[in-house]
């Protein structure tokens, strides 16, 4: 029973949902060993028979997130979970360590994310999409979480506030993600030179540098996987955050204003 348990904790939730528990009694029983549930990928089995499941999405998450019986390390939800879901999630699996969170859930309820977050002791990489203070989010992983080595938020903004943060409370980090990102040049250089532990740094399709910076290039030159390509200065035209307009690209501009200091995203279209 180990062993098939050991197998099945490898095939991933569509089959232990919908093959497994049908081949025999030992496979069914065996697909209930706690190690089956280690990984929780609920995006692509709720996405794919979105009107196959009777219950709904809340009760349908909750009811195999029981199966790992806290011992789940990996968890992606949907962008229908909803805050009461996750929060159900948060307390019974204290023991993640990845996390893949959706835009509409980290967007309507911020702080409450961050809140929950708190519980993951055993955190070491967190993944998201969405409009969120980095300094708000990584003041209490750097409390909480003494493991976190890996953060992927795509098109954030990363002002010089944000980047600093990143450099001051996750020193340590070694995989950083901010694909998409409004980064100005030197919020970029500050983490390049502040976080001399990155392996991997992937800023492709950032606005706010030029790929082909020589400066950034050599002081990139560490690490081993690093991403700029489609990287440009600025936007043809770019977006106000404070009077709500698009204005020209050839306007003068100061660097942070641009990306946003506070950290946040700050452009007029969706992160995703």
């Amino acid at each position: 029973m180990d062993c098939l348990a050991s197998v099945f904790e490898k095939v991933g939730m569509e089959s232990l949902l919908l093959n497994i528990p049908f081949v025999c009694k030992s496979w069914y029983k065996a697909s209930l060993s706690p190690c089956c549930w280690l990984s929780l990928d609920f995006t692509e089995i709720l996405t794919k028979y979105y009107y196959t499941w009777s219950e709904s999405h809340d009760r349908f998450v909750k009811r195999f997130v029981d199966r790992s019986k806290g011992h789940a390390t990996f968890l992606r939800l949907p962008g229908c979970c909803t805050l009461e879901a996750f929060k159900y999630v948060a307390d019974v699996c204290p023991g993640l360590k990845a996390s893949s969170l959706p835009s509409e859930l980290v967007f309507l309820q911020p702080s409450m994310i961050i809140e929950l977050i708190e519980k993951w002791e055993n955190l070491e990489s967190l993944s998201l999409k969405s409009r969120i203070n980095i300094a708000e989010l990584l003041s209490p992983i750097s409390l909480h979480c003494k493991n976190f080595r890996r953060l992927d938020i795509h098109g954030a903004s990363v002002g010089e506030d944000a980047a600093l943060s990143i450099v001051k409370l996750v020193p340590n980090i070694e995989h950083l993600s901010l694909r998409g990102a409004r980064i100005p040049r030197g919020s970029l250089i500050t983490i390049l030179r502040g976080c001399k532990k990155l392996v991997c740094l992937d800023v492709s399709g950032g606005i706010g540098f030029d790929e082909e910076d020589e400066e950034i290039s050599k002081l990139a030159s560490h690490i081993t996987n690093f991403s700029c390509q489609g990287s440009r200065p600025r936007l043809d035209y770019d977006y106000d955050s404070d009077s709500h307009d698009y204005y020209d690209s050839d306007d003068d501009y100061d660097d942070d204003e641009y990306a946003g200091s506070d950290g946040y995203y700050c452009s007029g279209g969706s992160s995703d």
